[in-house]
Parts: C-alpha cells; sequence; structure tokens
C-alpha cells in the first residue's frame, strides 16, 4: 500500500485507538505537504455487499464522499452494471483511472485489506452472517435494515460489533431527516402529554413461499444467493434480472426477508421506538387481532398501547397524547395543536442526536471512531419489535416478552421462533 510522506498509511490512521483519534480525527491537508495531497480521512474506501437495486441507489449517496473500490455480488450482470456505474462517475469527475475490483465471494472482497469499510445491500438472511464476518476482517459496516432476519442474529451482530470495536450504522436513515427528529423531540418533551397509544402503519407480514421453479439463468449463482436460508428453486420474483429496475419481493417470504412489517417496519416502528425512548428495550407484551383487540397490539412498561394499522396515512406513524396528536411520514408532518411543527427547541430541552446526512454521519463516526446515530444496538432493538409482531401474527395468542433477556415469558414454542434458520455449513459464530 502506498504511504503517505509522514509514513502514516490510511489503514494504520483508521485503524487507531480511541484516544488517538480524538486527539487528531481530522489532519489539515497543509501538515502533509499542501492543497495538493489528499487526507486520510478524505480516503475512506468502500467495498459494496450486494449490487441490485438498493445498492446501486447507495452509490450514488457514497461516491462523493468515500471511495468506492469494491464490490461483490452473485449475479454477474449486476456486479459488471455496479463496476461499470461507479468507475463511469469517477471517471465523470476526473478519476478516469479509478478501477472497481470484482468479486463473486463477498468473503474474496472482505479479505481485502485496502478497502475500509463495507456496505451491506443483501437480501435479509444474509445481513447478520456479512456483518459478523466483516466484522472480523475489521472493516467498519453499514448495513440495510432491517438489521437482521431473526431475533437471535440481531444480537449476535451486536457482539460482534463490539467484540471487534467496529463502527456500525444500519440503514435506518429516516432518524437522520429533520422532521422524524422533531416529530420524536416534540414527543420526548412532552408537548403533546403523556403518550397514551401509537399507531404504525407499515404493511403486513411475510407468508411462506409458494413460487414455482423457474430456468435458472447462467449469469446466476444460485446455491450462493441462498446461503444460509431455506434453499427453494430459483424464480425470477427472489432476484429479477437486472433490467428490472424494482425491487425484488424476496422481502415478502419469511426464508428471505420479512414481509411489509420489518422492511418499512424496520422505517416506522424505528420512530415509534425512537419517540418513546425506548432504543434499548422494546414492549413487554403482543396481543394478535381478537375480541379485545381490533389491531395487533403492543403493550409497553409505561402503559403505553402501540398498534399495527392501517389509519388512513399511508406508511406513518401517529403518537396519541392526553394533549395533542403527531402524524409524522416521509410526506407530512402534521400535529395538533397546529403550531407544533414549528416548535424552535430551547438549549433546557430534550435534544435528539443530529444528524442530517445519514451516510456522511457513518463516515464521520469512522474517523472520529465513535457510533453514528443508527448504532447495532438500535437497528437490532428496532427489528426485534417487527419480529415480534410476525411471531404474534403467527402463533395467534397473547405474548409476553423480557426486553431484558430478550425471551418471551414461559413460552416454549415462541422462544424458538427468535432463532433464525441457518444452513450448514454457514455458520453465526461471533
Amino acid at each position: 500500500m502506498k504511504e503517505h510522506q509522514n509514513g502514516m498509511s490510511r489503514r494504520h490512521f483508521l485503524g487507531t485507538g480511541l484516544a488517538a483519534a480524538a486527539a487528531f480525527t481530522i489532519v489539515p491537508r497543509h501538515v502533509l505537504g499542501g492543497s495538493g495531497i489528499i487526507a486520510p480521512s478524505d480516503q475512506i474506501t468502500l467495498g459494496f455487499i450486494g449490487n441490485g437495486v438498493q445498492s446501486r441507489g447507495l452509490l450514488g449517496s457514497f461516491a462523493n464522499k468515500a471511495k468506492v473500490i469494491a464490490a461483490s455480488d452473485v449475479d454477474s450482470k449486476k456486479l459488471e452494471l455496479f463496476k461499470k456505474l461507479a468507475e463511469e462517475k469517477y471517471a465523470r469527475e476526473g478519476s478516469s483511472k479509478h478501477v472497481v475490483k470484482t468479486y463473486k465471494d463477498f468473503r474474496e472482497l472482505l479479505k481485502n485489506k485496502e478497502i475500509d469499510a463495507v456496505v451491506i445491500a443483501t437480501p435479509d438472511h444474509w445481513h447478520a452472517i456479512q456483518t459478523i464476518e466483516a466484522a472480523k476482517a475489521g472493516k467498519d459496516v453499514y448495513c440495510e435494515k432491517p438489521y437482521s432476519h431473526s431475533i437471535e442474529e440481531g444480537r449476535l451482530m451486536v457482539q460482534a460489533i463490539e467484540k471487534y470495536k467496529r463502527v456500525n450504522q444500519v440503514g435506518n436513515m429516516q432518524r437522520s431527516w429533520k422532521n422524524f427528529r422533531d416529530a420524536c423531540q416534540l414527543v420526548r418533551n412532552g408537548h403533546i402529554g403523556d403518550i397514551i397509544e401509537v399507531k404504525v402503519c407499515c404493511g403486513p407480514p411475510p407468508k411462506n413461499y409458494d413460487l414455482a421453479a423457474e430456468p435458472k439463468p447462467d449469469y446466476l449463482d444460485w446455491e450462493m444467493w441462498v446461503g444460509p436460508a431455506v434453499f427453494n428453486p430459483y424464480n425470477a420474483e427472489l432476484s429479477p434480472p437486472v433490467e428490472k429496475t424494482h425491487f425484488p419481493n424476496w422481502r415478502n417470504y419469511k426464508e428471505y426477508g420479512n414481509g411489509m412489517t420489518a422492511d418499512w417496519g424496520a422505517h416506522m416502528f424505528d420512530i415509534a421506538q425512537w419517540g418513546l425512548g425506548k432504543d434499548d428495550s422494546g414492549p413487554i407484551a403482543i396481543y394478535p387481532p381478537d375480541k379485545d383487540h381490533k389491531f395487533l397490539t403492543f403493550e409497553y412498561d409505561n402503559g403505553v398501547k402501540m398498534t399495527h394499522e392501517d389509519f388512513g396515512r399511508g406508511y406513518a406513524v401517529r403518537f396519541i397524547g392526553t394533549k395533542g396528536i403527531i402524524d409524522i411520514s416521509r410526506g407530512f408532518f402534521e400535529t395538533l395543536p397546529g403550531n407544533l411543527a414549528k416548535h424552535q427547541f430551547t438549549d433546557n430541552e430534550i435534544k435528539l442526536y443530529e444528524s442530517n446526512d445519514h451516510y456522511q454521519d457513518w463516515l464521520d463516526g469512522i474517523r472520529a471512531r465513535k457510533q453514528p446515530i443508527s448504532t447495532a444496538e438500535i437497528g437490532h432493538r428496532t427489528a426485534t419489535v417487527c419480529f415480534l409482531a410476525n411471531i404474534g401474527y403467527e402463533l395467534q395468542r397473547p405474548l409476553f416478552w423480557n426486553p431484558a433477556k430478550e425471551e418471551f415469558v414461559n413460552d416454549a414454542e415462541a422462544n424458538k421462533l427468535r432463532s433464525g434458520y441457518v444452513r450448514k455449513p454457514w455458520t453465526l459464530k461471533v
């Protein structure tokens, strides 16, 4: 690896301890020899694992903030398209010799010591293994939401991030949007009184895989696409050809995703948890729809109830308090009383972590060796709420959850559903 003239490599700079990073987080260009020298802090290098529609969108979010130098995908056409798009982008900016290395197997990408961090944008059933292996390889991680595919996987991912001292951002990017932050700050500061109820609309739970087998294209390694998940024959609904620009439907099947309950729930339940101040906890009871509950209902230890329901405003969250209501989504931020949305927070009020760029926030965290706005723990706790909903729908009986121990109370059948399926020879060893 090329060394800077002071003898400090990028890898060495980014790998230094907390004390050194705190003292010299950003090295000014003039210290390194003038305006023509690029500081190590400007040169975070990224590898992308998974090169589908979501990954190509993330390329646009990261390419101007870091250097994308590698990519991996089991679909050779998606891999080549990602490489082409990345190299063309850098060429337009004057870096015509920029090369993106490609790998069929993500494990080979992780061996590349030039890579500082990875962006994981694969189907949910891959998130745990790839995050854990990336942490073991010394890479910081941006992992798409929902963070994991099961409750057990999520806790192991948190353990890996902590054990290997990695900086992990989860793709719950609504936390980096001002309107969502302001809505949660209003709730946390009591502007609508004591919270009584929260309504969350995010779509239905997953279903069992039921697609017919189709001829597998020769450019796709289907065995590797399935990886640790339940093996089923190929169907293009799971991994559509690169010409298709829609999001694939693997997320609708429980073997590979967790339905819209988790896909959009990872955004909307996330805001509910943030507003309620439950980022390190969760509900204590889950009631499926029955004669006493029109909708699946969560109950928290403070008496707040949260329902999973379509309350007529699309994918959104509604906080109901003793003094008012807040409705928040990507399309609107409405309050009752109506002037609350324009509230100017004072220094003596609770102020939440402020990030206005989810991607830059992660890169800044890498430089400073500190965790960003949506940590592994937060991503895991949010995903857990989604999974609790799905387990409630599956078992169709009241369930009681201990968020400290992360286990159901006196329910062996429910506790078995905390664990995801991992097909051999893959393991979740931290």
